[in-house]
Protein backbone atom coordinates (compact mmCIF):
# COMPACT_ATOMS: atom_id res chain seq x y z
CA UNK A 1 0.00 0.00 0.00
CA UNK A 2 1.24 3.41 -1.09
CA UNK A 3 2.33 6.31 1.65
CA UNK A 4 -0.65 8.21 -0.16
CA UNK A 5 -3.58 5.42 0.81
CA UNK A 6 -2.44 5.36 4.61
CA UNK A 7 -2.34 9.02 5.14
CA UNK A 8 -6.23 8.93 3.30
CA UNK A 9 -6.50 6.39 5.90
CA UNK A 10 -6.06 8.29 9.00
CA UNK A 11 -9.48 9.46 10.98
CA UNK A 12 -7.83 12.84 11.45
CA UNK A 13 -7.62 13.20 7.84
CA UNK A 14 -10.67 11.88 6.91
CA UNK A 15 -12.80 14.38 9.51
CA UNK A 16 -10.08 17.28 7.97
CA UNK A 17 -11.78 16.82 4.30
CA UNK A 18 -15.54 16.39 5.79
CA UNK A 19 -15.29 19.68 7.29
CA UNK A 20 -17.85 22.06 5.69
CA UNK A 21 -20.31 18.64 5.50
CA UNK A 22 -22.88 17.35 7.27
CA UNK A 23 -21.88 14.58 9.72
CA UNK A 24 -23.47 12.63 12.52
CA UNK A 25 -22.30 11.26 15.80
CA UNK A 26 -22.61 9.69 18.73
CA UNK A 27 -22.14 10.94 22.22
CA UNK A 28 -21.11 7.66 25.02
CA UNK A 29 -24.35 8.42 26.59
CA UNK A 30 -26.25 7.72 23.73
CA UNK A 31 -27.26 11.50 22.67
CA UNK A 32 -26.53 12.19 18.67
CA UNK A 33 -26.12 15.08 16.65
CA UNK A 34 -26.37 15.43 12.94
CA UNK A 35 -24.95 19.31 11.92
CA UNK A 36 -22.39 21.00 9.36
CA UNK A 37 -18.96 20.62 10.44
CA UNK A 38 -16.78 23.21 10.57
CA UNK A 39 -13.79 22.82 12.81
CA UNK A 40 -12.09 20.46 14.20
CA UNK A 41 -8.69 19.77 16.13
CA UNK A 42 -6.52 17.21 16.82
CA UNK A 43 -7.94 15.83 19.92
CA UNK A 44 -11.16 15.39 17.46
CA UNK A 45 -12.83 18.42 19.78
CA UNK A 46 -15.42 19.93 17.00
CA UNK A 47 -17.70 22.71 16.34
CA UNK A 48 -20.96 22.06 14.38
CA UNK A 49 -23.34 24.52 13.14
CA UNK A 50 -27.23 24.25 12.25
CA UNK A 51 -27.36 21.18 14.60
CA UNK A 52 -29.70 18.98 16.09
CA UNK A 53 -29.68 17.58 18.85
CA UNK A 54 -31.55 13.50 18.27
CA UNK A 55 -32.53 11.00 21.32
CA UNK A 56 -33.21 7.69 19.69
CA UNK A 57 -33.75 9.22 15.96
CA UNK A 58 -36.11 12.48 17.00
CA UNK A 59 -35.19 15.82 16.93
CA UNK A 60 -35.56 17.19 20.63
CA UNK A 61 -33.21 20.54 20.23
CA UNK A 62 -31.60 22.43 17.78
CA UNK A 63 -28.99 24.92 17.60
CA UNK A 64 -27.01 27.43 15.82
CA UNK A 65 -23.15 26.18 17.16
CA UNK A 66 -22.47 23.54 19.43
CA UNK A 67 -18.99 22.52 20.61
CA UNK A 68 -18.49 18.70 21.56
CA UNK A 69 -15.32 17.52 23.43
CA UNK A 70 -13.71 14.43 21.53
CA UNK A 71 -13.35 12.02 24.86
CA UNK A 72 -17.06 11.89 24.78
CA UNK A 73 -17.66 10.84 21.33
CA UNK A 74 -18.76 7.24 20.62
CA UNK A 75 -18.37 7.16 17.18
CA UNK A 76 -18.92 9.63 13.93
CA UNK A 77 -20.01 9.47 10.44
CA UNK A 78 -18.67 11.80 7.85
CA UNK A 79 -21.20 12.55 5.16
CA UNK A 80 -24.21 12.16 7.25
CA UNK A 81 -26.30 14.52 3.99
CA UNK A 82 -28.19 10.85 3.80
CA UNK A 83 -29.03 10.48 6.45
CA UNK A 84 -32.50 11.88 7.59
Amino acid sequence: MSNQNNRNKNPLNILQAAQNSQILLRLKDGTEYRGLLKEIDAYMNMILENCTELMEGSPVAKYSEIFIRGNNLLFIKPDASQIM
